[in-house]
């Protein structure tokens, strides 16, 4: 049964259902709770201090790349006690086939929906790498889900996978040192061309999950999506919002960080022009926009993107060339063009040595999934050149 069929059919009903509902503990992450109707499936719950077992909650449904789920949830903790949010994530689900994913998936939105009270538009999705590719692709084919927090990737290869009509709020969490950089950064603008409601949030960090406060700053811009969706007036809540959102800005350009800056001012422009004046704020992002300081930045990670585009490209044909003809592999050619990146490191400024660090990381995790691949293979002679690679990437005596 796909995903999108069993949602449709069975979500609605079970919003209703006077399921007897079993008590947890709140405030405290619950891990491998049995999924109904299976028996090697569970998952990770955490249930918020204010939560009540009588009364509608808001939820996230989390996916982890390696179906680490309190690892998946702890991120969301300090979210979820200010939005009241339940945490689920599966200990099944991880990066794997789509269809397998989606059994796993239907399962669990099964058991949630008979034994926790939802509120139907109030069901969040979010994941981390291939999690976030997952949680995109139920977003797009079910049209049941008020938002998704994409960490650290963009959509699925699938066309049918990704969004093609505004059906939910998207908000990407990317680090600048991550190498799915560049992906978001095109994804953001793909969804601006559908004219999706859509944010990107970039931060300081690598290829792993995102800092609770980045997350917290996700669910924030969330929460007044929906506030300004029902239309409410002006609070102390959204004042609230507003005056931490500024500051960020002033931080950003305090610490010279003007691409931050900008991208901060147009998310406040954006989400609280419905609630405030902000003719203040657009004269300030302006006069930022036409300083020279934001205009190196800007020509600055232009040109690291083109060149780092180049150089994947050169690097992503050859490592894929290389598994195919394992014994032509000139490991030569990869000592000096790794060294060539060590060069420019050296040399560099910040965004060059971000861009390197997303070279190198991009070509070892290419290895290391192949690596995965062949547990279950015997092949010997890509295994040793896999072993090779990654120790030439990072070296084991350092």
């Amino acid at each position: 049964m796909s995903i999108k069929y069993f949602l449709l059919c069975t979500s609605f009903a079970l919003f209703a259902s006077t399921h007897a509902q079993e008590v947890y503990k709140k405030g405290t992450i619950l891990d491998s709770i049995l999924v109904s109707g299976t028996t090697d499936e569970s998952f990770a719950l955490y249930l918020p201090n204010g939560f009540k077992e009588n009364e509608l909650s808001s939820i996230v449904f989390i996916f982890e790349p390696a179906a680490r789920s309190v690892i998946g949830i702890r991120p969301f903790i300090p979210a979820a006690e200010k939005y009241g949010h339940i945490l689920v994530c599966s200990n099944n689900s991880r990066n794997s086939s789509y269809e397998r994913n989606f059994g796993i998936a239907n399962n669990l939105f099964a058991h949630i929906f008979s034994h926790f009270n939802i509120k139907e538009d109030e069901m969040y999705l979010s994941g981390f790498s291939g999690g976030s590719r997952l949680a995109c692709a139920i977003a797009s084919l079910t049209h049941q889900f008020a938002g998704v927090v994409a960490c650290g990737a963009g959509f699925p290869s699938v066309p049918n996978y990704k969004p093609s009509t505004q059906e939910y709020a998207y908000v990407g969490i990317i680090g600048d040192r991550d190498m799915n950089y560049r992906e978001m950064l095109k994804n953001e603008d793909f969804l601006q061309l559908l004219k999706f409601n859509s944010t990107l949030i970039t931060h300081k960090g690598n290829h792993s999950w995102p800092a609770p406060e980045h997350i917290t700053r996700a669910f924030d811009w969330l929460h007044l999506q929906k506030l300004k969706k029902a239309s409410l007036e002006d609070s102390d809540e959204v004042m609230n919002l507003y005056m931490k959102a500024f500051k960020r800005v002033e931080e950003f350009k305090a610490g010279n960080e003007l691409l931050r800056a900008s991208e901060q001012y147009e998310r406040i422009t954006k989400t609280f022009r419905d609630f405030v004046s902000v003719d203040t704020l657009v004269q300030q992002h302006q006069k930022l926009l036409a300083s020279k300081a934001y205009k190196k930045q800007t020509t600055s990670l232009a040109d690291i993107i083109k060149l780092e585009e180049k150089i994947a490209n050169k690097f992503n044909s050859r490592i894929t060339s290389d598994f195919e003809n394992p014994k032509k592999t000139n490991f030569g050619w990869w000592e000096k063009e790794l060294a060539k990146l060590d060069a420019l490191e050296e040399k560099g400024d910040a965004e060059t040595q971000n861009m390197v660090y997303r070279i190198k990381f991009d070509v070892f995790v290419r290895a290391y999934s192949r690596k995965n691949t062949l547990l279950y293979e015997e092949n010997p002679e890509q295994t040793a050149l896999i072993e090779q690679f990654i120790n030439l990437i990072y070296p084991k005596n350092e």
